[in-house]
Protein backbone atom coordinates (compact mmCIF):
# COMPACT_ATOMS: atom_id res chain seq x y z
CA UNK A 1 0.00 0.00 0.00
CA UNK A 2 1.21 2.99 -1.15
CA UNK A 3 -0.21 6.67 0.30
CA UNK A 4 0.62 10.01 -1.87
CA UNK A 5 3.02 12.81 0.00
CA UNK A 6 2.97 16.16 -2.59
CA UNK A 7 0.99 19.73 -1.75
CA UNK A 8 0.62 18.57 2.25
CA UNK A 9 4.18 19.88 3.05
CA UNK A 10 3.37 23.72 2.72
CA UNK A 11 0.58 23.71 5.46
CA UNK A 12 1.63 25.27 8.77
CA UNK A 13 -0.43 24.08 12.12
CA UNK A 14 0.33 23.20 15.70
CA UNK A 15 -1.46 20.97 17.84
CA UNK A 16 -1.28 18.46 20.88
CA UNK A 17 -2.90 15.29 21.98
CA UNK A 18 -4.29 12.82 24.59
CA UNK A 19 -4.71 8.74 25.01
CA UNK A 20 -3.54 5.59 26.93
CA UNK A 21 -1.73 6.09 30.13
CA UNK A 22 2.39 6.23 29.08
CA UNK A 23 4.51 3.15 30.04
CA UNK A 24 7.52 4.06 32.59
CA UNK A 25 10.53 3.01 30.76
CA UNK A 26 12.22 2.93 33.91
CA UNK A 27 11.15 -0.33 36.58
CA UNK A 28 10.21 0.87 40.04
CA UNK A 29 10.59 -1.80 42.53
CA UNK A 30 9.49 -0.64 45.91
CA UNK A 31 12.33 -1.03 48.79
CA UNK A 32 11.92 -2.11 52.09
CA UNK A 33 10.59 0.78 54.81
CA UNK A 34 14.04 2.21 54.59
CA UNK A 35 13.27 3.82 51.78
CA UNK A 36 15.75 2.48 48.99
CA UNK A 37 14.40 1.80 46.08
CA UNK A 38 15.54 -0.36 43.39
CA UNK A 39 15.24 1.60 39.76
CA UNK A 40 16.19 0.11 36.15
CA UNK A 41 17.15 2.29 33.55
CA UNK A 42 17.44 1.38 29.79
CA UNK A 43 19.60 3.24 27.18
CA UNK A 44 22.83 4.27 25.42
CA UNK A 45 26.35 4.83 27.34
CA UNK A 46 27.50 8.38 26.44
CA UNK A 47 30.15 8.80 29.03
CA UNK A 48 31.89 6.79 31.42
CA UNK A 49 34.27 8.68 34.43
CA UNK A 50 36.32 6.31 36.37
CA UNK A 51 37.61 9.58 38.59
CA UNK A 52 34.31 10.66 39.19
CA UNK A 53 32.97 6.98 39.21
CA UNK A 54 29.92 7.87 37.24
CA UNK A 55 28.11 6.67 33.99
CA UNK A 56 26.07 8.98 31.34
CA UNK A 57 22.75 7.39 30.02
CA UNK A 58 20.92 8.41 26.90
CA UNK A 59 17.64 6.95 27.43
CA UNK A 60 14.99 7.39 24.50
CA UNK A 61 12.13 8.64 23.87
CA UNK A 62 12.33 12.57 24.25
CA UNK A 63 13.48 15.26 22.63
CA UNK A 64 16.74 15.38 22.45
CA UNK A 65 17.17 11.97 24.45
CA UNK A 66 17.53 12.65 27.99
CA UNK A 67 20.61 11.84 29.40
CA UNK A 68 20.70 10.38 33.53
CA UNK A 69 23.85 10.35 35.53
CA UNK A 70 23.92 7.01 37.70
CA UNK A 71 27.15 6.23 40.31
CA UNK A 72 29.09 3.43 40.56
CA UNK A 73 31.81 1.56 42.50
CA UNK A 74 33.87 -1.70 43.15
CA UNK A 75 30.80 -3.16 44.44
CA UNK A 76 28.84 -2.83 41.09
CA UNK A 77 28.62 -5.70 38.51
CA UNK A 78 28.85 -5.89 35.17
CA UNK A 79 31.18 -3.15 34.33
CA UNK A 80 32.90 -4.51 31.21
CA UNK A 81 29.62 -4.02 29.65
CA UNK A 82 29.87 0.11 30.11
CA UNK A 83 31.33 0.74 26.67
CA UNK A 84 30.60 4.23 25.31
CA UNK A 85 28.09 3.57 22.10
CA UNK A 86 26.41 0.55 23.37
CA UNK A 87 22.82 -0.29 25.04
CA UNK A 88 22.61 -1.34 28.10
CA UNK A 89 20.52 -1.97 31.16
CA UNK A 90 21.40 -0.53 34.71
CA UNK A 91 19.42 -1.65 37.85
CA UNK A 92 20.52 1.29 40.71
CA UNK A 93 19.38 1.74 44.06
CA UNK A 94 18.15 5.00 45.24
CA UNK A 95 16.90 6.78 48.17
CA UNK A 96 16.66 10.43 47.39
CA UNK A 97 15.42 10.63 43.66
CA UNK A 98 18.49 13.06 43.44
CA UNK A 99 21.43 10.13 43.20
CA UNK A 100 20.87 6.41 41.68
CA UNK A 101 24.33 3.89 42.58
CA UNK A 102 24.20 1.24 39.67
CA UNK A 103 24.23 -2.55 41.45
CA UNK A 104 24.09 -4.09 38.12
CA UNK A 105 25.12 -3.53 34.52
CA UNK A 106 23.50 -5.84 31.57
CA UNK A 107 24.43 -5.61 27.81
CA UNK A 108 22.43 -5.58 24.84
CA UNK A 109 18.51 -4.16 27.01
CA UNK A 110 16.15 -2.28 24.80
CA UNK A 111 12.74 -0.78 25.33
CA UNK A 112 11.79 -1.41 21.18
CA UNK A 113 11.22 -4.16 19.29
CA UNK A 114 13.25 -6.37 16.95
CA UNK A 115 13.73 -4.38 13.75
CA UNK A 116 12.90 -0.85 15.50
CA UNK A 117 14.59 2.55 14.93
CA UNK A 118 14.51 5.45 15.69
CA UNK A 119 13.85 8.53 12.69
CA UNK A 120 13.75 12.35 13.27
CA UNK A 121 11.72 14.81 12.22
CA UNK A 122 14.22 16.17 9.80
CA UNK A 123 15.23 12.73 8.34
CA UNK A 124 11.38 11.98 8.06
CA UNK A 125 11.32 14.57 5.56
CA UNK A 126 13.91 14.07 3.58
CA UNK A 127 12.27 10.44 3.62
CA UNK A 128 9.17 12.25 2.01
CA UNK A 129 11.04 14.61 -0.11
CA UNK A 130 12.63 11.50 -1.67
CA UNK A 131 9.27 10.29 -2.08
CA UNK A 132 10.48 7.16 -0.25
CA UNK A 133 7.35 4.21 0.22
CA UNK A 134 6.37 3.72 3.88
CA UNK A 135 3.16 3.66 5.55
CA UNK A 136 2.62 6.96 8.20
CA UNK A 137 0.71 5.74 11.38
CA UNK A 138 -0.99 7.80 13.80
CA UNK A 139 -0.84 5.85 17.36
CA UNK A 140 -3.14 8.08 19.33
CA UNK A 141 -6.81 7.99 19.92
CA UNK A 142 -9.20 8.12 17.41
CA UNK A 143 -10.26 11.45 18.61
CA UNK A 144 -7.04 13.43 18.40
CA UNK A 145 -6.27 11.91 15.11
CA UNK A 146 -9.39 13.10 13.91
CA UNK A 147 -8.78 16.88 15.17
CA UNK A 148 -5.35 16.82 13.90
CA UNK A 149 -2.27 14.32 11.99
CA UNK A 150 0.15 14.33 9.83
CA UNK A 151 -0.88 14.30 6.20
CA UNK A 152 -1.68 10.67 4.91
CA UNK A 153 -0.75 8.87 8.36
CA UNK A 154 -3.59 5.96 9.34
CA UNK A 155 -5.20 6.03 12.95
CA UNK A 156 -3.82 3.02 14.73
CA UNK A 157 -4.54 3.09 18.28
CA UNK A 158 -1.96 1.89 21.01
CA UNK A 159 -5.15 0.91 22.92
CA UNK A 160 -6.37 -1.20 20.23
CA UNK A 161 -6.41 -4.92 20.09
CA UNK A 162 -2.63 -6.45 18.42
CA UNK A 163 -3.20 -7.46 15.26
CA UNK A 164 -6.75 -6.77 14.42
CA UNK A 165 -5.54 -2.91 14.38
CA UNK A 166 -3.63 -3.23 11.43
CA UNK A 167 -5.62 -3.16 8.04
CA UNK A 168 -4.68 -6.06 6.25
CA UNK A 169 -4.53 -4.47 3.24
CA UNK A 170 -1.31 -3.07 4.08
CA UNK A 171 1.68 -5.38 3.07
CA UNK A 172 4.03 -6.81 5.61
CA UNK A 173 7.08 -5.93 3.82
CA UNK A 174 6.06 -2.47 4.17
CA UNK A 175 8.10 0.83 5.71
CA UNK A 176 6.05 1.87 8.48
CA UNK A 177 6.78 5.25 10.52
CA UNK A 178 5.02 5.46 14.17
CA UNK A 179 4.56 8.58 16.01
CA UNK A 180 2.76 9.71 19.33
CA UNK A 181 1.88 12.76 20.74
CA UNK A 182 4.67 14.67 22.60
CA UNK A 183 8.49 13.72 23.58
CA UNK A 184 8.63 10.96 26.02
CA UNK A 185 5.05 9.32 24.78
CA UNK A 186 5.51 5.56 24.98
CA UNK A 187 2.21 4.83 22.44
CA UNK A 188 4.26 4.35 19.16
CA UNK A 189 6.10 1.84 21.14
CA UNK A 190 3.62 -0.30 22.34
CA UNK A 191 2.18 -0.32 18.64
CA UNK A 192 5.89 -0.97 17.62
CA UNK A 193 5.65 -4.24 19.54
CA UNK A 194 2.32 -5.11 18.05
CA UNK A 195 3.82 -4.60 14.33
CA UNK A 196 6.85 -6.75 14.89
CA UNK A 197 4.54 -9.47 16.42
CA UNK A 198 2.75 -10.05 13.36
CA UNK A 199 5.53 -9.54 10.96
CA UNK A 200 6.91 -6.47 10.29
CA UNK A 201 10.41 -5.72 9.91
CA UNK A 202 11.17 -2.25 8.98
CA UNK A 203 9.41 -0.16 11.65
CA UNK A 204 10.75 3.62 12.31
CA UNK A 205 9.40 5.72 15.77
CA UNK A 206 9.46 9.27 14.92
CA UNK A 207 11.62 10.40 18.31
CA UNK A 208 9.85 13.46 19.89
CA UNK A 209 6.46 12.32 18.39
CA UNK A 210 3.60 15.08 17.01
CA UNK A 211 5.18 17.29 19.04
CA UNK A 212 8.58 17.39 17.41
CA UNK A 213 6.65 17.66 14.12
CA UNK A 214 5.03 20.78 15.05
CA UNK A 215 7.86 22.43 16.43
CA UNK A 216 9.44 22.14 13.14
CA UNK A 217 6.12 23.93 11.50
CA UNK A 218 5.39 21.18 9.22
CA UNK A 219 1.72 20.29 8.57
CA UNK A 220 -1.06 19.03 10.16
CA UNK A 221 -4.57 18.41 8.75
CA UNK A 222 -8.61 17.89 10.22
CA UNK A 223 -10.29 15.06 9.32
CA UNK A 224 -13.27 15.66 7.16
CA UNK A 225 -14.98 13.72 10.00
CA UNK A 226 -14.17 16.58 12.82
CA UNK A 227 -14.99 19.17 10.47
CA UNK A 228 -18.56 17.71 9.94
CA UNK A 229 -19.30 17.50 13.89
CA UNK A 230 -16.68 18.74 16.05
CA UNK A 231 -16.93 21.60 18.12
CA UNK A 232 -15.07 23.79 16.22
CA UNK A 233 -14.37 27.23 14.42
CA UNK A 234 -14.61 26.38 10.72
CA UNK A 235 -14.00 29.60 8.68
CA UNK A 236 -14.28 30.33 4.68
CA UNK A 237 -11.53 32.81 3.76
CA UNK A 238 -12.75 33.59 0.21
CA UNK A 239 -14.70 36.44 -0.72
CA UNK A 240 -18.55 36.68 0.76
CA UNK A 241 -20.30 36.14 -2.55
CA UNK A 242 -18.44 33.27 -3.15
CA UNK A 243 -19.27 31.97 0.74
CA UNK A 244 -23.28 32.55 -0.55
CA UNK A 245 -23.38 30.38 -3.51
CA UNK A 246 -21.42 27.51 -2.14
CA UNK A 247 -19.91 26.85 1.27
CA UNK A 248 -19.03 23.69 3.63
CA UNK A 249 -22.04 23.68 6.02
CA UNK A 250 -21.10 25.61 9.55
CA UNK A 251 -18.85 27.35 8.16
CA UNK A 252 -18.33 31.66 9.59
CA UNK A 253 -17.14 34.03 6.29
CA UNK A 254 -14.51 35.49 7.22
CA UNK A 255 -12.46 36.86 4.38
CA UNK A 256 -8.97 36.43 4.51
CA UNK A 257 -8.50 40.31 4.48
CA UNK A 258 -10.47 40.73 7.17
CA UNK A 259 -9.11 38.08 9.42
CA UNK A 260 -5.99 39.68 11.10
CA UNK A 261 -8.89 42.53 12.06
CA UNK A 262 -11.46 40.20 13.71
CA UNK A 263 -8.97 37.72 14.97
CA UNK A 264 -9.95 39.00 18.93
CA UNK A 265 -13.17 37.84 18.19
CA UNK A 266 -12.17 33.84 18.04
CA UNK A 267 -12.49 32.39 21.55
CA UNK A 268 -8.92 31.18 22.29
CA UNK A 269 -9.16 27.87 23.09
CA UNK A 270 -11.31 26.89 20.07
CA UNK A 271 -9.90 24.42 18.18
CA UNK A 272 -9.87 26.48 14.76
CA UNK A 273 -10.17 25.08 10.72
CA UNK A 274 -9.45 27.42 7.95
CA UNK A 275 -10.38 26.72 4.05
CA UNK A 276 -10.30 28.80 0.73
CA UNK A 277 -9.95 28.64 -2.77
CA UNK A 278 -6.42 29.10 -3.06
CA UNK A 279 -3.35 26.96 -0.70
CA UNK A 280 -1.56 30.72 0.01
CA UNK A 281 -4.82 32.35 1.20
CA UNK A 282 -4.72 29.40 3.97
CA UNK A 283 -1.08 29.37 4.48
CA UNK A 284 -1.31 33.31 5.42
CA UNK A 285 -4.42 32.48 7.60
CA UNK A 286 -2.72 30.08 9.63
CA UNK A 287 0.62 31.76 9.88
CA UNK A 288 -1.70 34.82 11.35
CA UNK A 289 -3.43 32.39 13.33
CA UNK A 290 -0.32 30.81 14.96
CA UNK A 291 0.84 34.23 15.73
CA UNK A 292 -1.71 35.10 17.87
CA UNK A 293 -1.71 31.85 19.57
CA UNK A 294 -4.46 29.98 17.92
CA UNK A 295 -2.25 25.69 18.94
CA UNK A 296 -5.29 24.17 17.00
CA UNK A 297 -5.56 26.07 14.01
CA UNK A 298 -5.75 23.27 10.98
CA UNK A 299 -6.77 23.34 7.47
CA UNK A 300 -9.19 21.38 5.59
CA UNK A 301 -7.06 18.93 3.41
CA UNK A 302 -7.60 20.27 -0.23
CA UNK A 303 -9.09 23.54 1.20
CA UNK A 304 -12.80 24.09 -0.83
CA UNK A 305 -11.87 22.22 -4.05
CA UNK A 306 -10.44 18.72 -2.02
CA UNK A 307 -13.74 19.07 0.25
CA UNK A 308 -16.00 18.86 -3.03
CA UNK A 309 -14.05 16.21 -5.01
CA UNK A 310 -14.40 14.23 -1.34
CA UNK A 311 -17.91 14.60 -2.46
CA UNK A 312 -18.68 16.05 1.14
CA UNK A 313 -21.95 18.17 1.43
CA UNK A 314 -22.41 21.91 0.85
CA UNK A 315 -24.80 24.65 1.62
CA UNK A 316 -26.12 27.88 0.22
CA UNK A 317 -28.07 31.04 1.18
CA UNK A 318 -27.14 33.74 3.48
CA UNK A 319 -23.57 34.12 5.06
CA UNK A 320 -23.20 33.43 9.14
CA UNK A 321 -20.66 35.91 10.35
CA UNK A 322 -21.31 35.71 13.89
CA UNK A 323 -18.50 33.55 15.45
CA UNK A 324 -20.50 31.70 18.48
CA UNK A 325 -18.11 29.03 19.80
CA UNK A 326 -18.81 27.60 23.38
CA UNK A 327 -16.67 25.39 24.91
CA UNK A 328 -17.82 22.75 27.10
CA UNK A 329 -17.17 21.52 30.76
CA UNK A 330 -14.95 18.27 30.46
CA UNK A 331 -15.06 15.62 33.27
CA UNK A 332 -12.71 16.53 36.16
CA UNK A 333 -11.70 20.13 34.81
CA UNK A 334 -10.56 22.51 37.51
CA UNK A 335 -11.24 26.61 35.96
CA UNK A 336 -8.72 28.57 35.57
CA UNK A 337 -9.51 31.20 38.27
CA UNK A 338 -9.56 28.41 41.19
CA UNK A 339 -6.10 27.20 39.69
CA UNK A 340 -4.94 30.60 40.25
CA UNK A 341 -5.78 30.64 43.59
CA UNK A 342 -4.30 27.09 44.25
CA UNK A 343 -1.41 28.25 42.55
CA UNK A 344 -1.22 31.65 45.09
CA UNK A 345 -2.24 29.47 48.10
CA UNK A 346 -5.60 31.11 48.34
CA UNK A 347 -7.04 27.56 48.45
CA UNK A 348 -5.72 24.76 49.47
CA UNK A 349 -4.29 22.14 46.26
CA UNK A 350 -0.93 21.03 44.76
CA UNK A 351 -0.30 22.14 41.65
CA UNK A 352 1.12 19.38 39.53
CA UNK A 353 3.36 20.12 36.37
CA UNK A 354 3.33 17.08 34.33
CA UNK A 355 5.55 18.73 31.31
CA UNK A 356 8.87 17.55 30.57
CA UNK A 357 12.52 18.58 31.73
CA UNK A 358 13.12 20.09 28.91
CA UNK A 359 9.83 22.89 28.39
CA UNK A 360 10.71 24.18 32.14
CA UNK A 361 13.97 24.83 31.26
CA UNK A 362 13.18 26.77 28.26
CA UNK A 363 9.32 27.90 28.55
CA UNK A 364 10.06 28.66 32.61
CA UNK A 365 7.83 26.79 35.72
CA UNK A 366 4.84 27.75 37.09
CA UNK A 367 4.65 29.37 40.75
CA UNK A 368 4.47 26.94 43.87
CA UNK A 369 4.10 23.62 41.90
CA UNK A 370 5.65 20.03 42.04
CA UNK A 371 6.98 19.03 38.99
CA UNK A 372 6.56 14.82 37.73
CA UNK A 373 6.86 14.70 33.90
CA UNK A 374 3.70 12.14 32.31
CA UNK A 375 6.29 9.50 31.40
CA UNK A 376 7.42 9.06 35.32
CA UNK A 377 3.94 9.52 37.17
CA UNK A 378 2.87 5.83 37.16
CA UNK A 379 5.96 5.49 39.09
CA UNK A 380 6.37 8.72 41.29
CA UNK A 381 2.66 9.02 41.89
CA UNK A 382 3.31 7.83 45.88
CA UNK A 383 5.39 11.03 46.31
CA UNK A 384 1.64 12.97 45.85
CA UNK A 385 -0.54 13.23 49.18
CA UNK A 386 -4.11 11.47 48.86
CA UNK A 387 -5.47 13.78 51.19
CA UNK A 388 -4.62 17.01 48.94
CA UNK A 389 -6.21 18.08 46.13
CA UNK A 390 -3.92 17.90 42.98
CA UNK A 391 -4.45 19.73 40.34
CA UNK A 392 -2.76 19.02 36.90
CA UNK A 393 -1.75 21.18 34.22
CA UNK A 394 -1.85 21.68 31.60
CA UNK A 395 -3.45 20.99 28.33
CA UNK A 396 -4.27 17.01 27.10
CA UNK A 397 -1.30 15.81 28.97
CA UNK A 398 -2.62 17.07 32.29
CA UNK A 399 -6.56 15.46 31.89
CA UNK A 400 -4.44 11.81 31.14
CA UNK A 401 -2.77 12.65 34.39
CA UNK A 402 -5.84 13.63 36.01
CA UNK A 403 -7.29 10.16 34.60
CA UNK A 404 -4.44 8.55 35.77
CA UNK A 405 -4.17 9.65 39.69
CA UNK A 406 -8.20 9.37 39.73
CA UNK A 407 -7.98 5.48 39.09
CA UNK A 408 -4.95 5.27 42.06
CA UNK A 409 -7.35 6.99 44.09
CA UNK A 410 -6.10 10.58 44.32
CA UNK A 411 -8.48 13.33 43.96
CA UNK A 412 -7.59 14.76 40.90
CA UNK A 413 -8.48 17.49 38.54
CA UNK A 414 -6.97 19.39 35.37
CA UNK A 415 -6.42 22.93 34.15
CA UNK A 416 -7.44 22.47 29.89
CA UNK A 417 -6.21 25.32 28.74
CA UNK A 418 -2.65 25.38 27.99
CA UNK A 419 -0.14 27.92 30.04
CA UNK A 420 1.58 31.01 28.78
CA UNK A 421 5.43 31.30 29.44
CA UNK A 422 7.94 34.16 29.05
CA UNK A 423 11.16 31.69 29.14
CA UNK A 424 11.30 32.16 32.83
CA UNK A 425 8.16 31.58 34.83
CA UNK A 426 3.93 29.75 33.45
CA UNK A 427 1.00 31.12 34.08
CA UNK A 428 -2.78 29.94 33.14
CA UNK A 429 -4.45 31.66 29.96
CA UNK A 430 -7.64 33.27 31.00
CA UNK A 431 -10.50 30.65 30.57
CA UNK A 432 -13.87 28.90 31.81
Amino acid sequence: MKLPYTYYFFFLFLCFPVGCAPQAKVKNDQGPSSGIRSITYIGTVVHKSNRKQTITLKIPGNNPDKEKILEFDYRTRGMEYSVKGKQVKITCKSGDNKTCKAVTIEPGGTIYASGVTLVTVHQLKKKIDAHRDFILIDTRSAAEYSRCHLPSALSIEACGDDDKSFPQTIDRDEALILYCGWPGCHRSMTVSKKAAQIGFSDIYILQGGLQAWVDKKYPTIASDDFIRNGNLVLLDLRPANKDKVRRIEGSISLPLEQLADRIGDIPNEAPVVVYGNHLGDSLLALKILRSAGFSRAAMVEGNFRGWIQRENRVVSGPVQTAITWVRPRLQGEVSASRFVAAEHNKIRAVILDVRTDKELSTLGRLTNSVHIPLSSLSRRMDELDKKRIIYCAAGPRAELAGRVLRKKGYNAFFLATELQCDGKKCWAKKGL
